[in-house]
């Protein structure tokens, strides 16, 4: 089965047609357990798509049904192979504790990525915006990380707030997480 393409339909059905430890890297970016109701317009035809992120059977459902599909991309991946799990306020805690954990297990979390963006407060707001989502990162038995190849050198201006002026023109290999 060729994995480079969309594929439209329930991907725990398309996950048991893939063979065990074939797949390098899943990005997972399901339901939020939002309890709300989209309607998108894709494409430029004005094409409408609407699904509902609603649970019938509460939080305990959701987290059966996730962890389902992420039992299957646990077999798929290679013993190199990493998954990057998207997921909100809603339920990441949950999803770390009773998915990825115990199916990747504790020691295979290697990170996670804080996505953070702005939108306007409410007026009479009444508590802190919630303006960042979680990209939770685990792995197999060992893990592939290409760190040179997303370094992103410092602005010479950086390095010299940070007391490397005299050196701030040759220091091309300091990256971000430095």
């Amino acid at each position: 089965m060729s994995i480079n393409k969309l594929i439209l339909g329930d991907n725990l059905e398309i996950l048991k047609n893939i063979d065990a430890e074939s797949v390098d890297l899943i990005y997972l970016d399901p339901p939020f357990f939002s309890n709300k109701n989209y309607e998108v317009i894709w494409g430029d035809t004005g094409e409408i798509r609407n699904f509902q992120d609603r649970w019938a059977g509460g939080i305990s459902h959701y987290i059966e049904w996730l962890k389902e599909r992420v039992i299957e991309m646990h077999r798929i991946l290679k013993n190199t192979g990493s998954i990057f799990l998207h997921c909100d306020w809603h339920t990441d805690a949950y999803i770390r504790v009773y998915i990825l954990d115990k199916i990747f297990g504790e020691n295979n979390f290697r990170n996670e990525i804080i996505w953070c963006y702005k939108r306007p407060s409410a007026p009479k707001q009444k508590q802190l915006s919630r303006l960042h989502n979680t990209i939770f990162w685990y792995s197999k038995e060992r893990w592939i990380f290409n760190g040179n190849d997303i370094k992103i050198p410092y602005a010479a201006s950086s390095l010299a707030r940070a007391g490397y002026a005299a050196n701030a023109s040759k220091m091309t290999d300091v990256a971000l997480w430095n």
